[in-house]
């Protein structure tokens, strides 16, 4: 059984993987063993997000910015449901603990915001069968893009649409960021981040997952980069 917290406290670590003006619109977590660690799956205007509690109390998180889902199939059991998200790279992300009519809302809420922020209609497609129940399989078409709003809107109040930088600035601000395993973080991250204001932090935080989501640093660099900024901030 999940419970939707949509606009209720999510633990810190969760609020700080959102963009500025990213708003939640379905937010499901696992209620099925009151013990278990915390599973939260997330639907924002902007991206699906998963996140899963670890063993120190922190989440490891499974991000999937709208252009990067290939297909999503939701399988019907007799009463819990089986969701299956695949990334434009194959990899698969398979989550079982949604209730039927759950993991159903998750999709629609999903495709919503896909419609909303696409510039191509994604479809659902719902098949009954007889002997293994129903199956709904959400496509993103090929010729998918999400658009792009203004980057200046001020914090919480417009929606920020990461942009897919071009490769000359993509290469320029993976040289900024580039952390190596002898000096983690460069030089030019420390210096920057002594004269940071609150705005120019956020900003950073920014362009880092940016980074991430269009695979230009890896998840142990992003990590490594983001921690000492989530440390400057004031929360």
């Amino acid at each position: 059984m999940a419970e939707d917290v949509a606009g209720s406290s999510m633990p810190q670590d969760i609020v700080n993987t959102f963009y500025s003006g990213e708003n939640p619109l379905c937010v499901m977590q696992n209620l099925s063993e009151e013990k278990s660690r915390r599973k939260i799956i997330i639907v924002s205007d902007q991206r699906l997000m998963y996140f899963e509690e670890n063993a120190t109390g922190m989440y490891d998180d499974t991000l999937y910015a709208f252009s990067r889902i290939d297909s999503i199939v939701f399988h019907e059991g007799k009463k819990s449901a089986e969701l299956k998200i695949t990334d434009t790279e194959g990899a698969v992300l398979k989550i079982g603990w949604l209730l039927n009519e759950e993991a159903e809302r998750v999709l629609l809420t999903l495709q919503a915001a896909m419609n909303d922020l696409g510039t191509a209609p994604v479809s659902l497609d719902r098949r009954k069968s007889m002997f293994s129940g129903e199956e709904w399989t959400l496509k993103k078409p090929v010729d998918y893009l999400t658009k792009t709003v203004k980057s200046d809107a001020p914090p919480m109040a417009e929606s920020y649409i990461a942009p897919i930088l071009p490769k000359d600035e993509e290469e320029e601000a993976h040289e900024l960021f580039e952390v190596s395993e002898e000096n983690a973080p460069g030089p030019v991250v420390v210096e920057a981040e002594e004269m940071m204001d609150q705005d120019v932090v956020r900003e950073c935080l920014k362009a880092l997952r940016t980074l991430y989501d269009n695979h230009v640093l890896t998840e142990e660099q992003y990590r490594k980069l983001r921690l000492p900024l989530l440390e400057k901030l004031d929360i």
